[in-house]
C-alpha cells in the first residue's frame, strides 16, 4: 500500500508535531476505511436478506416524555435524586447485564425478565430505601404521568422504502400485549406483515427463541433477517445471538459494552443509505 510521505523538519518539536499530524491522518483514513468496509459488506449481504425485524419503543416510536425518562421522573417524585440522563445510562447498562445473565442461565422468560431486570438496575443505583416499597411508589407515580406517543423522525420513510424494495417487515417488541394497537396509533401498522409482542407470545428479547419464532412464522431463517433496535443487550446482542444481522439504532450515542463489531446509525434515515 502506498503511504503518503509527510516531510519532517530537523527541529525536534516541529518533527513531533508533524509526526502527530501524520498519525491523525492515518487513523482517520483507517476509520473511514472501516466504515466503507461495513457499508460494502452490508450492501453485498443485503441481496441475501428477505426481511427486517424492528423493535418498537424508542426505535420506531417514542412517548413524550420517553418511557425511561418517566421512570426517572417517578423516582424523583418518590424521593430519589437522579437526572434523566443518569438514569438512562444506568438503565441501558442494566439491559446489557440482563443479556449476560440470560446467556449464563440459558434463556429468559417474560416472568424472569420482570424478576431480574429491576433488581439488577437497583443494585447499580443503590437507593437508600426499602426497595419493594420504593418500587411500588415509583409505579404509582408513573401511573400519574401523562404522555403522548408519536413516530420517531425518519421511521415512516424508512418503512416505506423497505416495503417498496420488497422486504417482509415485522415488529418484535418487549411490550404489554398492545404493540399492534400502538402501531395503528402512530400510523405504521400497514407496513408490517407480522407484529410479535412478548406478552402475547410468552417469549421475550434477548432470548433467541422469540427471534426464531418470528422467522419461522415468516417462512425464513433468522439469518435471512436484519434486526433494527435501540437497546444494546436486548436488541443488538439478542438478535446477533439468534443468528440475525443487526443495525444498532444508537440515537443515545452510547459506547458499546463489548468489542462486537456491529453496524450502527444515530438516525433512522441512515439505514436507507445502507441498503441502496
Amino acid at each position: 500500500m502506498a503511504v503518503e510521505r509527510i516531510p519532517i523538519s530537523f527541529s525536534p518539536l516541529s518533527g513531533l508535531v508533524e509526526l502527530y499530524s501524520y498519525a491523525i491522518i492515518f487513523c482517520s483514513r483507517k476509520a473511514r476505511g472501516r466504515r466503507k468496509f461495513f457499508l460494502k459488506e452490508m450492501k453485498s449481504r443485503q441481496g441475501t436478506k428477505k426481511a427486517f425485524f424492528f423493535d418498537f419503543g424508542d426505535t420506531l416510536a417514542s412517548t413524550d416524555p420517553p418511557f425511561i425518562f418517566r421512570i426517572a421522573m417517578a423516582m424523583r417524585k418518590a424521593g430519589f435524586d437522579i437526572t434523566d440522563n443518569e438514569f438512562e445510562s444506568e438503565y441501558v447498562k442494566a439491559d446489557y447485564k440482563l443479556f449476560l445473565k440470560h446467556k449464563e442461565r440459558g434463556g429468559i422468560s417474560p416472568r424472569e425478565h420482570r424478576e431480574w431486570f429491576f433488581p439488577i438496575l437497583y443494585e447499580s443505583l443503590s437507593p437508600a430505601f426499602d426497595i419493594d416499597k420504593f418500587r411500588q411508589e415509583v409505579r404509582r407515580e408513573m401511573s400519574e404521568i401523562d404522555f403522548s406517543r408519536s413516530l420517531l423522525p425518519g421511521a415512516a420513510e424508512l418503512l416505506d422504502s423497505l416495503k417498496g424494495k420488497g422486504y417482509m417487515l415485522a415488529v418484535i417488541s418487549n411490550n404489554d400485549g398492545y404493540t399492534a394497537e400502538k402501531c395503528e396509533e402512530v400510523g405504521i401498522r400497514q407496513y408490517f406483515d407480522f407484529v410479535f409482542d412478548s406478552t402475547n407470545l410468552d417469549m421475550i428479547k434477548p432470548d433467541p427463541r422469540i427471534f426464531k419464532f418470528a422467522a419461522d412464522r415468516m417462512g425464513i431463517s433468522t439469518g435471512d433477517a436484519v434486526h433494527v433496535g435501540d437497546m444494546y443487550g436486548t436488541d443488538v446482542m439478542g438478535a446477533l445471538n439468534a443468528g440475525s444481522d443487526v443495525i444498532w439504532y444508537n440515537g443515545r450515542k452510547i459506547k458499546r459494552f463489548n468489542d462486537t463489531e456491529v453496524k450502527e446509525v444515530s438516525e433512522l434515515s441512515e439505514i436507507i443509505g445502507l441498503i441502496e
